[in-house]
């Protein structure tokens, strides 16, 4: 299962680039889930492949306010006709 998180607004790109190589220091993979995006809501949102929510909530939880939140992704299936 995949995790996404998102940044809150006023985290600045330094402190993003920090809090993902902190999560890779983990062992965690975190990409863009809008890779280029330019609306700062969609850019903010973040996913790890193959991990579940609490762990990488634990990984996050020295960033409390930073991060506006941790969730599992959606489960998502091709519709059958």
């Amino acid at each position: 299962m995949s995790v996404q998180f998102k940044f809150r607004d006023r985290v600045d790109q330094r402190r993003r680039r920090m809090i993902i190589k902190t999560l890779g220091d983990a062992g965690y993979t975190a990409r863009s889930l809008f890779p280029g995006q330019t609306r700062e809501a969609l850019a903010a949102i973040f996913i790890v492949a193959e991990a579940d929510a609490r762990s990488v909530r634990a990984a996050l939880d020295d960033f409390g306010d930073d991060i506006e939140f941790v969730e599992a992704s959606p489960k998502r299936g091709l519709k059958k006709t």
